[in-house]
């Protein structure tokens, strides 16, 4: 074993998102103007990758936008799931792939970012190999345990002993967290991989082969609100409308370092799970999908089809993902060493 307040957005949140498109990044492709890559990818069929298996949290966000994003472009969008090394083969395969508009997929942001910046073995791209088309749901994670779990607070992880986090591989989120809540709080705590999905890792949880599990909070919200998990921890700057009663990483007094190490995680937590294409692709083309994303997350239909599955866009434009990269780009050399560490140690 390898030791190593999303609350469900407005439509008028969104929409201010949409009016800032034109007023806050002079330049973007999205300012450009125009429809000028439409023509080329309309009456064609896209394939939107999913980069894991069928039923989980990413194949459900890419099928609610996937139609409303056909629509806008006349085109059909199917979706497509190609499952391996974590969410990373999808990308190496993409980056490579046609740069025609024709192959776009949904990523896993924090695993792919912390891959990269790690040197992950599988991560044979740089996250400016991509193209940033929007932002699908944000990554805002909570740690939880099982009711019968023995660590009923954060406060009896802190005092753990061989805390046992859950994680399906070195690709994923749940593995990059983990790994900065071992570092920055000194747990006592080691990470068990081989899941082959979150259903797989929940139900060992539930089972007591681990003691928590990391993970967005609408991946969770159903079982939070049922009560077959419960939370322990808030991996985000403010309490979650989910979780109330666990602690936030954001409000605790923590020392510089690790303060530093969280802060570098939640910057990659922004990037959520966004819509990318091969940075390759035509500029026009890239216009024409943003302009075109940003019409079908914010259509109230499309909103309206999230919160029928408890889930919420959390809609980000590509100009902004750009400047979260940018960001990624300056993270410390300490969170860089550590990531490194923790992957080639699961190596």
């Amino acid at each position: 074993m390898s030791r190593t307040p999303a609350s469900p957005r407005t439509l008028a949140a969104a929409v201010a998102s949409l009016a800032c498109l034109t007023a806050c990044t002079i330049g973007s492709p999205e300012s450009a103007g125009g429809g000028g890559g439409c023509a080329a990818l309309e009456g064609e069929t896209i394939t939107l990758v999913v980069p894991f298996s069928p039923g989980g949290g990413f194949d459900t966000a890419a099928r609610i936008v996937a139609d409303p994003l056909g629509a806008e472009l006349n085109a059909q969008v199917i979706v497509e799931n190609r499952p391996g090394a974590g969410g990373l083969l999808a990308i190496n395969r993409l980056v490579n792939g046609p740069a025609d508009g024709t192959q776009i997929a949904i990523m896993n942001g924090t695993g792919a970012a912390a891959s990269v910046l790690g040197e992950a073995e599988g991560a044979s791209f740089a996250l400016t190999d991509l193209a940033y088309i929007g932002r699908v749901a944000t990554e805002d994670t909570v740690l939880v345990r099982s009711p019968d779990g023995v660590h009923r607070t954060w406060d009896d992880v802190l005092a753990a002993e061989d805390f046992r986090f859950g994680s399906t591989g070195p690709g994923g989120a749940d593995y990059v967290t983990a790994t900065v809540l071992i570092e920055a709080f000194g747990l006592d705590g080691r990470i068990v991989t081989g899941f082959p999905g979150q259903s797989e890792a929940r139900l060992a949880l539930l089972q007591g082969d681990i003691n928590g599990l990391t993970g967005p909070v609408d991946d969770r919200r159903g079982a939070i609100e049922s009560g077959e998990l419960v939370p322990v921890l808030n991996v985000t700057r403010e309490r979650t409308e989910i979780a109330p009663d666990a602690p936030a990483a954001g409000e605790m007094a923590l020392q510089p370092d690790q303060a530093a190490l969280l802060e570098a995680l939640l910057t990659l937590n922004e990037l959520g799970r966004p819509l990318v294409a091969p940075a390759s692709i035509a500029r026009e083309t890239l216009t024409c999908l943003r302009d075109a994303y940003t019409r079908a997350a914010t259509n109230p239909q499309t909103v309206a089809a999230a919160q029928q599955q408890r889930r919420a866009i959390g809609y980000a434009s590509g100009a902004d993902l750009e400047g979260v990269v940018t960001r990624i780009d300056g993270v410390s050399e300490q969170f860089r060493q550590l990531l490194r560490e923790a992957y080639r140690t699961a190596s």
